[in-house]
């Protein structure tokens, strides 16, 4: 029988509904897990919980404490581990623990659900359950699994090209509209256009050596017509912006107050300026894109927000003089 632990985080999957109002469980009251022993029985679960709250309240010191809680354990004697999280920040947490927690050498499969255990409508058990079938399937890997409304099959996403869920279906998706492959009936099917789950499983170097301390020193912006830069602050310790671009890869440039102004206030507070996401090295790009590379702006390529995101403050946790370097690599599948 598989031995597999299980690591709480709250969210959802680890919530119960009282009165109309979602609460995050106290440990030893894993609703998901009852169910999933009542109707499968074929694991050995261990819980442990280190930090229990609603994903839309996670800042990255939570990010600390589940991946060095994680990485002082001794992970020996199980088959595999699954990671419950809620679904807001599902897609950030998916990329760093991606890259944190990489180099392991077993199966890590991080999952969330849409309603409470017991609601009828909820998908965590059958998250729940495509997760041990992932892990009885490969023998390394970081993967995250969820069953979008609608469909009869649970997607396997690779956790560094996972995009946050849509607003109005709550739906998952993946930026290059691939994915690892789906579970459905206890069996996993590959996505012939995606990386294998041979290739996954050699690409086993871990990234993060040391103990993972995060400052929160990267600014991430998202534009709009009219953005109002001068209202946006850089706090001391700001060590890089990470300016999200529209989906040509473009911001604006000629506006007195545009981002292209703003990059010009952070050069010369020496905040390095990242702009994400363009689509390819070396094609075409637009004159307002050229312009603000032109003036320092760095370039990051077929990469997701949400591992931009993270990837940069993994970049910036220490003093590193490499920085811009560690960007350009692809560390763990999240440049397509």
């Amino acid at each position: 029988m598989k031995k597999i632990l299980l690591i709480l985080t709250g969210g959802t999957i680890g919530s119960t509904e009282q009165n109309g109002i979602i609460f995050t469980d106290t440990m030893g009251k894993n609703r998901a897990v009852e169910r999933y022993h009542q109707k499968y029985g074929d694991v050995i679960f261990t819980l442990q919980q280190p930090l229990n709250i609603l994903s839309e309240n996670l800042s990255v010191n939570h990010w600390e404490v589940i991946v060095n809680h994680i990485r002082s354990l001794d992970l020996s004697e199980y088959d595999g581990m699954i990671i419950t999280h809620g679904s807001d920040t599902l897609s950030y947490s998916s990329a760093m623990l991606a890259f944190c927690l990489c180099g392991l050498r077993l199966p890590v499969v991080i999952t969330a659900a849409n309603y409470v255990p017991d609601d009828s409508r909820s998908n965590a058990l059958d998250n729940l359950r495509a997760a041990v079938i992932m892990i009885n399937t490969t023998k390394n890997g970081i993967f995250t699994v969820y069953k979008n409304d609608g469909e009869d099959f649970c997607t396997v996403f690779m956790p560094t090209r996972l995009r946050e869920a849509d607003r109005f279906l709550d739906r998952f998706s993946s930026i290059d509209g691939h994915c690892i492959g789906t579970v459905q009936n206890d069996r996993f099917t590959p996505d012939r256009h995606a990386p294998t789950l041979d290739e996954i499983s050699a690409k086993n170097q871990p990234i993060l050596t040391d103990k993972l301390i995060l400052k929160s020193n990267v600014l991430m912006i998202r534009p709009y017509p009219s953005l109002n830069y001068d209202s946006i602050a850089l706090p001391n310790g700001t060590r890089a912006v990470l300016h999200i671009t529209y989906h040509s890869a473009t911001a604006s440039a000629e506006a007195e107050n545009s981002a292209l102004t703003f990059l010009k206030t952070c050069s010369n507070k020496k905040i390095d300026f990242y702009l994400a996401s363009f689509k390819k090295a070396n094609t075409a790009v637009y004159e307002t894109g050229n312009r603000l590379i032109q003036n320092g702006a760095v370039p990051l390529y077929g990469i997701s927000d949400e591992s931009a995101y993270a990837k940069l403050l993994l970049a910036y946790h220490t003093d590193t003089k490499n920085s811009k370097d560690f960007m350009r690599q692809d560390l763990y599948f999240e440049q397509i």
